[in-house]
């Protein structure tokens, strides 16, 4: 059902501050297994509707009307997300009474065929309807949960190119957000912004504090989203101690990562060039990286995460000396990065000095910069490496000496 979208109904909202996606659990949240992003259970909305930024009336009530279908169903928030953005791409929100060239007889928000497969007329142009039909077949999908939200939405839609939705992901995240959070996007200003997740609890990149710790490092991520500014690459094998670990993987969209581990042909030809982080971590990442351009700062990348298979080639006599031995590389958590280009011998031990908690230092107004930005979100420096930041500990708890090298 790959359709052009027509200029009468074409809906573009101004660019947002960011959004930040929740993702850090709050302790009474986790004793009752509720979780923010992929795996929270979307709530019903009770909220009227109104215009939204350059959503209107009707427009948010079928919104609505979608996420309330998918609640009603059981559905994760993550799942309704992917109804919306397909709604987005398919009608732009709008009930059509008309189909066209690759669909005559598709009607309504999700521009569903008359085949058999989706009800009656009716059903189609009634938003709640179709939206439980859309449902029914999303849970049928194997595995939809490691997919990106554009491959879902294509398993259920059948669009000639998979990645049509994803130009839509971004609108979506946002409308739903301030359905939510019951404030306009066009408003939203930076930590007054609507947080995704409906408990009250979800904890957002703060800085400091609520950071995950070293006790995740081992812990699977399948079940966080990745945030606003990022593309999901789904969930892959990291490593902790030895062991594989399924985690979701985010590339972060504008960061430049030269490694052979960032470049296309690594992950299955799904890497681009970009920094790749642990969902866990990405949005406090972000959060780093915003804070280092705000003065003017705009660090390369030379690795993010690597594979089992990455971290093997370049390790126990590979290409890089440094490289810690297949499994036990915090860059398979990850977590890690390493930066280019600051002053100093990329070897370890080339420390120029130690910080009081416990980093490896080199000369340069940058390093400096990203080692402060580090201490507000939760990116320490290695002790015995001064390009390689990770999300090791936090809070309380930042004096040390790097734990992760006794590993």
């Amino acid at each position: 059902m790959n359709k052009p979208v027509l200029a009468a109904v074409a809906v573009v909202l101004t660019p947002l501050l960011v959004i930040v996606i929740v993702l850090a659990l709050a302790s009474n949240n986790i004793a009752n297994g509720q979780q923010c992003g992929i795996g929270a259970v979307g709530e019903r909305i009770s909220s009227s509707s109104r215009e939204i930024g350059q959503w209107n009336t009707t427009q948010v009530s079928n919104a609505i009307a979608i996420m309330n279908a998918g609640a009603d169903l059981g559905m994760t928030q993550r799942d309704q997300e992917i109804a919306v953005t397909t709604a987005i791409g398919e009608s732009t929100l709008t009930v059509i009474d008309h189909g066209d060239a690759a669909g005559p007889d598709s009607r309504g928000l999700f521009q569903q065929r008359d085949n058999g497969a989706w009800g009656t007329y009716e059903d189609r142009m009634d938003p709640h309807t179709s939206a439980t039909m859309f449902y029914e077949a999303l849970k049928k999908i194997d595995n939809r949960d490691s997919l990106s939200i554009t491959e879902a939405a294509h398993r259920v839609q059948g669009n000639a190119d998979p990645n049509h939705y994803a130009a839509y992901e971004d609108e979506a995240r946002e409308l739903i957000a301030a359905i939510r959070g019951g404030q306009d996007p066009d408003d939203a200003e930076g930590e007054g912004s609507p947080a995704v997740g409906t408990g009250t609890n979800c904890a957002g990149p703060a800085g400091g504090e609520g950071i995950p710790d070293q006790n995740s490092l081992g812990d699977p991520s399948t079940d966080i989203a990745c945030p606003e500014g990022t593309t999901d690459l789904g969930v892959h094998d990291g490593a902790f101690k030895g062991a594989r670990v399924p985690i979701r993987l985010c590339s972060i969209t504008g960061t430049v990562c030269t490694g052979s581990d960032c470049r296309e042909g690594d992950l299955g030809g799904l890497a681009r060039g970009e920094v790749v982080i642990n969902a866990r971590y990405a949005p406090y990442f972000q959060a780093w990286l915003a804070t280092l351009r705000s003065q003017g700062y705009d660090p390369v990348f030379s690795s993010s995460f690597r594979s089992w298979a990455s971290q093997a080639r370049i390790s126990g006599g590979g290409s890089n000396a440094n490289a810690a031995v297949k499994g036990r590389s915090h860059h398979q958590t990850g977590g890690a990065v390493d930066v280019s280009g600051l002053p100093g011998s990329y070897n370890k031990n080339q420390c120029t000095g130690k910080t009081s908690d416990g980093a490896c230092m080199t000369s340069g107004d940058l390093w400096a910069a990203m080692h402060a930005a580090g201490l507000q979100h939760g990116l320490s420096v290695h002790d015995q490496e001064f390009w390689h930041f990770e999300f090791l500990l936090s809070g309380e708890h930042r004096g040390r000496t790097n734990p992760f090298t006794t590993l």
